[in-house]
């Protein structure tokens, strides 16, 4: 029997949710490699100790079942891109999104071998980061557009945007702390305090203040699209995405306060990667209601 169009973009939007969901476990995954300084658990690539499959145990385990993981995400980006090229005709738009989320991921896999070959630098590792967030947000836009899901009316798809650019330089503001390993640097609430160096207090302000600013912005969406009488999945997402938000910002003050627990560090980026695909999905959304009018 022969498969429509229609029917192969359907496929590609469940797919490309479904890989959108992994890539968010697999970026806290890598959190968590990190934080348990498993980084170099493996020490070599694209092998882990000279074999396909090492012996499991310890930081090994760990590193491998980061690998282990990506290769599934990768597997199934390839099997969305192909449901996508199969639906092109009738949803170019979609094709072209899944096409750039697997040419993002395969950077990222590379991005991730030279990570472990340059010893875990902090740019590369920033540089990892972004490609997984552009890979997650380019999978969420191509099931966002391809599923048979009811655009949204607020906000509008200029407000949207702008929240899009803000969380994800709030996100990489996340990771350059990291990736200059001045994590710990600012342990001083709500400001850093004589203990940072500079460079800390540069990064944590930028990050805090942005922080701030995002969740009010973020609370304040979701208050007007509510007073405006907005129902459905309009109101849903705006409230989930100020819940999240703030839920957020509550993890990030509590692993401040806590010397900074390795679960936490971990949610607190797990978090960052939801609340990131939401936000590209509300915008997506909000263009699709757009299209609509």
């Amino acid at each position: 029997m022969k498969t429509d169009q229609s029917e192969w973009v359907s496929r590609a939007g469940k797919s490309a949710l479904v890989a959108s969901v992994l890539t968010i476990l697999l970026i806290a995954y890598g959190s968590w490699v990190r934080v348990s300084g498993s980084g170099l658990g493996c020490p070599d690539w694209p092998l882990c100790e000279g074999n396909v499959i090492p012996e499991l145990q310890g930081d090994v385990a760990i590193e491998f079942g980061h690998r282990f993981l990506a290769g599934i995400t990768m597997i199934l980006v390839i099997v969305t891109s192909f449901f996508a090229y199969k639906g092109r005709t009738e949803d170019m738009l979609t094709a072209k999104l899944i096409f750039l989320a697997l040419s993002a991921i395969f950077i990222q896999a590379i991005l991730g071998g030279i990570t472990v070959l340059t010893e875990l630098h902090g740019m590369v590792r920033l540089a990892h980061l972004t490609f997984a967030m552009l890979t997650l947000g380019l999978l969420v836009s191509g099931a966002a557009r391809s599923l048979n899901i009811k655009g949204i009316s607020m906000p509008t798809p200029k407000r949207a945007r702008a929240m899009i650019i803000a969380t994800l330089f709030l996100v990489l503001a996340g990771g350059l702390i990291v990736g200059s390993g001045e994590s710990s640097g600012c342990p001083g609430l709500p400001l850093c305090d004589s203990r940072s160096s500079n460079a800390a207090l540069l990064f944590h302000s930028l990050h805090r203040i942005a922080a701030t600013l995002l969740v009010f912005v973020f609370v304040w969406t979701a208050f007007q699209v509510r007073k405006n009488g907005a129902k459905g999945f309009t109101w849903i997402i705006s409230l989930v995405i100020a819940s999240l938000a703030l839920l957020q910002f509550s993890v990030g003050i509590s692993a401040i306060v806590t010397d900074l627990p390795q679960s936490l560090r971990v949610i607190h980026l797990a978090l960052a990667a939801t609340i990131w695909s939401f936000v590209v999905a509300q915008f997506n959304l909000s263009l699709k209601g757009e299209s609509q009018k």
